[in-house]
């Protein structure tokens, strides 16, 4: 596989010499017949101009000193042969005593058979002379000369090609000069372009095995501000969100291998106590028995959490809107968790005004989100405290609030109260019962429906889950 520097370099070497080559086609190949062509032009244009000023003379063999001075200042200006000729083809005058082109050789021209036929019609002609019989090649152009419409004579002007194929021959002396060096010096300046332009790239590439090989710590440093660079920068945001999904993953596996163990160690202990407590009585048996329920329950329960966030995290909930009343489904959370809040001496208290409780969500994750985030309220409240679900009107949105006046949380433990299994007692506890995973999936369920939420709180004063819905 050819590498992208030798791609470079051969393709800015070959566009180098296309242009070298088109400069060839044009120069050499194409100036002879540009030369010609425009040769003619000058030619018509000028023996037109002669023409006119000689139809308004008396008598053709006697040509005033106007034209004559026109015909000597365009032949020197332009090294052309001005001839005057009449019907029969007899030289009348020629402009600098033929200087530029001696009278035998101009009566060979004259009489060759093309320029006869026009003469003798009275035909405007403009020939190229590539008679292989002639030394030099001439640019032939013959302009009528009437008179009240009758044809008097011809204007016949001759110019030489010979300078052009003597610019012709210089310039291709110097084109060759030009494409050794131009060929050189591009060659030269495309491998260094083609360095230059790979180096961020092989960085970037060398920065991606290595990130391939989980050395997320890896960076590139361009200092480009094009693709390139872009291109740079966005490896580095990658090589970063890598290593947190790194970090992620390793303290996702050893919270979970850490939840999960202390319900997997006592359900063995208790089921080894009954195994071998054959003579305890049926009430410890079934305290033993009890607490294998519990944990196992508690253990279903946080499996079912881990696969319910992970399928919502990987994309596959997308929440089924509608319109509903909010009340509909707080009171039946109250009711259900107030056996909970009685055992606990937390009171719970309603704040919400009826008329602005239509909401547009997903009634189910919805319940969910609130069920969660009130027990959580009611496991952190102090004993006989109170808990607060208030519900008030924004603009086009409803805000929801679920207050406690627990212990509180840390300013510096607030961001990851949304992180899984994160726990502001560092101790894990397990007065709570819980997963870890509930205010995760909360989160995960409130960004789905691109709702906004927030928590506040202060130590010794509280806590305040809030979010907002829309209407």
């Amino acid at each position: 596989m050819k590498s992208i520097l030798s791609k470079l370099w051969f393709g800015i070497t070959l566009l180098v010499i296309m242009i070298i080559i088109l400069i060839w086609v044009f120069q050499v190949s194409l100036l002879s017949r540009f030369y010609i062509k425009e040769r003619i032009r000058i030619l018509q244009n000028e023996g037109t101009s002669i023409a006119t000023l000689i139809s308004k003379s008396n008598d053709l063999k006697i040509l005033s000193q106007q034209v004559i001075n026109e015909m000597d200042s365009f032949s020197s200006a332009y090294k052309t042969n001005v001839t005057i000729i009449d019907r029969k083809r007899n030289i009348l005058y020629s402009s600098t005593n033929g200087k530029y082109i001696r009278m035998p050789l101009l009566n060979t021209l004259l009489n060759q058979d093309e320029i006869k036929k026009r003469i003798d019609r009275g035909q405007r002609f403009a020939l190229y002379n590539k008679n292989q019989q002639l030394t030099n090649k001439f640019v032939t152009v013959g302009i009528p000369i009437k008179k009240r419409d009758t044809l008097i004579g011809f204007v016949i002007l001759n110019s030489p090609t010979m300078i052009i194929q003597e610019t012709i021959k210089t310039l291709r002396n110097q084109l060759k000069i030009i494409t050794i060096i131009s060929i050189s010096v591009g060659t030269l300046l495309a491998l260094i372009f083609a360095k230059v332009f790979t180096k961020p790239i092989i960085k970037i590439n060398n920065a991606a095995k290595q990130i391939a090989k989980g050395n997320f710590s890896t960076k590139v440093h361009i200092n480009s501000k094009d693709e390139i660079g872009v291109l740079g920068d966005t490896i580095n945001d990658m090589s970063i969100q890598l290593g947190q999904i790194e970090k992620f993953r390793k303290e996702f596996i050893a919270n979970t291998s850490h939840e999960l163990k202390t319900p997997i160690s006592l359900i063995i202990a208790y089921a080894e106590l009954i195994k071998d407590s054959n003579d305890e009585d049926n009430e410890t048996k079934n305290q033993y028995l009890d607490v294998i329920t519990d944990e196992s329950a508690r253990l279903n329960k946080m499996v079912e959490d881990i696969l319910y966030l992970s399928k919502m995290e990987a994309g596959y909930y997308k929440p089924k809107f509608e319109q509903f009343n909010i009340v509909e489904i707080i009171e039946p959370i109250i009711n259900k968790l107030s056996c909970i809040a009685e055992e606990r001496g937390v009171k719970l208290e309603l704040d919400i005004n009826k008329e602005y409780i239509d909401i547009s969500a997903d009634k189910d994750k919805i319940q969910h989100v609130l069920l969660n985030l009130v027990n959580n309220a009611i496991i952190h409240s102090s004993t006989n405290g109170k808990v607060i679900i208030k519900m008030q009107k924004l603009n086009s949105n409803v805000r929801v609030e679920i207050k406690d006046n627990g212990v509180g949380i840390p300013k510096e433990d607030l961001p990851y109260i949304w992180d899984r299994f994160y726990k502001v007692d560092k101790s894990r506890k397990r007065k709570d019962n819980g997963t870890g995973l509930g205010m995760a999936i909360v989160k995960n369920i409130l960004e789905t429906h691109n709702f906004e939420y927030g928590i506040d709180s202060k130590v010794g004063q509280g806590t305040t889950v809030w979010f907002e819905m829309r209407r």
